[in-house]
């Protein structure tokens, strides 16, 4: 029987029709964006690094190679390929390979510990382990014991030299929308990470959702600077993919770095954590770059304060939107839009995606009317499959229907969306309700802070004491008696910390999120042990 190479139709042997699976003529595959663009753009530019480019064409036949190597190897359809790396070209070679093979990629986050990697490692039973030189070297031999492992060495001739003798045509891969394309770890801030299990149907629809929801142009020009092994990243990556723009790599934030490259590349379009943006304000040689070329600016992980907010708007002339998910519900779930930024402030999320309902539940599973909190809970295409090796975790997160986010939020009468407070960041004390969030806006406000959080801590009065941890800016002076005026100015009584503690700065994951956890562990017993201390009613 001969096979059709694009769509593995099969000749039947009458007549030489050929008989096709309604699995293939209905397919619905990650790996399969990537043939698309390059049919529509051969020869455009798909990715920067340095002073290195590759058009689509290129793009697509090398993750071609690299899916037939991996699969000539002896690797087979729904096997896992575990990567441990930071951005570069050679990992998204790796990444869509894994794709167009119809493996499972199982990105795990360098910075997390070494027990973590080897838990995540034992729980998909990783077939392959790719990991960058820096990263896995130190501990080769361990890894080794858990699977074959291949090293990126920041070398692309010598990564290509691995499978440049392989077949440039795509592989015959039977994959199936609603099959694992990849299994994506929680931070596991309360106990081992969880695995999420993530379809091609997810990672498809979001990111075409995207493309419509943000306004991405074909002539975009973009930059991948988050870690592209968080689900954020991405999916914006592949959104981008999708359109046939131009995507700019860094392997970290640096922001002279990214401002020469915004001038030169014309980068139109970014994604960072508000910290960064705040970076780049402030940087002394903001004022000897171009960076007039910036359309739209993403923000995401943590709110961004009015007055930074307002000054980015004016300076760099640039649309913000603020875009929000979940690796459980792959983003971008909601957004606030740019034309909203200016009109309202606050822990706005904005309204659904186009891909999704949203609604605020109660306990019961009742939906809540505008005004009311309670629990953020979504339904769509981009939902989890579940959580791998956890079926009562998964029953758990979709009770009535709904995916439960553990967000807690309300309608406002507009129908936007405003975030009050994870539900286990949820601060009570003496019998009120704080919201950290609510309080951390306040602490941002204040001209000498660089970050901050607030945290409920164990208090024999309180039960939980509202307590600002502070990073000041560099080169400044200022005191707690100055952070708790500033927020009596803008708060209750009762949502003003009773202490702040200033730190040089604040425990993070590499994706940016600050690790309240580490903060309450840290300091659980620092009322206990401050007793002397009087606190006014």
């Amino acid at each position: 029987m001969k096979k059709d190479r694009l769509f593995g139709g099969e000749d039947d042997g009458k007549d030489g029709v050929k008989m096709y699976d309604v699995s293939i003529v209905n397919r619905v595959a990650v790996g399969d964006i990537l043939r698309r663009s390059a049919s529509r753009y051969p020869e455009k530019t798909a990715f920067v690094q340095h002073d290195r480019k590759w058009t689509f064409r290129e793009v697509d036949q090398l993750c071609n190679q690299f899916a037939n190597f991996l699969l000539s190897s002896g690797l087979k359809k729904g096997d896992t390929i575990a990567t441990i790396c930071t951005n570069s070209f050679e990992f998204i070679v790796t990444i869509y390979g894994i794709s167009k093979a119809g493996l499972i990629w199982v990105p795990i986050n360098p910075g997390i510990s070494f027990e973590e990697k080897k838990y995540i490692l034992q729980q998909v039973k990783a077939k392959l382990i790719i990991g960058d030189q820096m990263l896995v070297q130190e501990k080769l031999e361990e890894y080794k014991t858990f699977a074959r492992t291949i090293i990126l060495e920041g070398d692309f001739e010598k990564f290509y030299s691995l499978f440049k003798d392989q077949a440039v045509e795509e592989p015959l891969t039977d994959i199936h929308d609603r099959d694992v394309a990849q299994i994506m770890f929680t931070s596991g801030t309360t106990g081992n990470p969880k695995g999420v299990m993530i379809s091609h149907l997810a990672v498809y629809i979001a990111s075409l959702g995207n493309i419509i929801e943000m306004g991405l142009k074909q002539d975009d020009i973009t930059t991948v600077l988050m870690p592209i092994f968080h689900c954020a990243q991405h999916t914006f990556t592949t959104s981008f993919l999708h359109i046939g723009a131009t995507s700019v790599i860094f392997n970290k934030f640096a922001p002279e770095e990214l401002m020469k490259n915004i001038e030169k590349e014309k980068i139109t379009w970014t994604f960072m954590l508000p910290m960064m943006y705040k970076a780049i304000l402030h940087h002394p040689k903001r004022k000897n770059y171009d960076l007039s070329s910036l359309r739209t600016c993403m923000y995401a992980m943590a709110p961004m304060d009015r007055p930074t907010l307002e000054k980015l708007i004016k300076e760099l002339d640039a649309d913000f939107v603020l875009g929000t998910g979940q690796t459980e519900i792959y983003p971008a779930t909601m957004m606030f839009k740019p034309e909203e930024q200016l009109r309202r402030f606050g822990s706005y999320w904005g309204v659904s995606s186009l891909i999704n309902d949203t609604a605020v539940m109660d306990e019961e599973g009742n939906i809540l009317p505008k005004g009311q909190i309670g629990e953020i809970v979504h339904r769509g295409p981009n939902v989890m499959i579940g959580y791998l090796n956890n079926e009562e975790e998964t029953l758990e997160s979709r009770k009535f229907g709904w995916h439960h986010t553990g967000d807690l939020g309300y309608w406002d009468e507009d129908g936007q969306l405003v975030f009050v407070d994870r539900k286990k960041d949820l601060i009570k004390t003496g019998g009120e309700n704080v919201a950290s969030i609510k309080v951390e806006q306040v602490l941002l406000m204040h001209d000498k802070v660089a970050n901050a959080v607030a945290v409920g801590l164990p208090h024999e009065r309180w039960v939980e004491a509202v307590t600002a941890f502070v990073v000041p800016k560099p080169d400044v002076e200022i005191s707690e008696k100055e952070i708790l005026e500033h927020c009596k100015k803008h708060l209750g009584k009762f949502q003003v910390p009773k202490s702040v503690i200033f730190l040089e700065q604040l425990p993070m994951t590499t994706t940016g999120k600050i690790q309240k956890h580490v903060l309450r562990k840290r300091y659980n017993d620092f009322y206990i042990n401050n007793r002397s201390t009087s606190y006014e009613v």
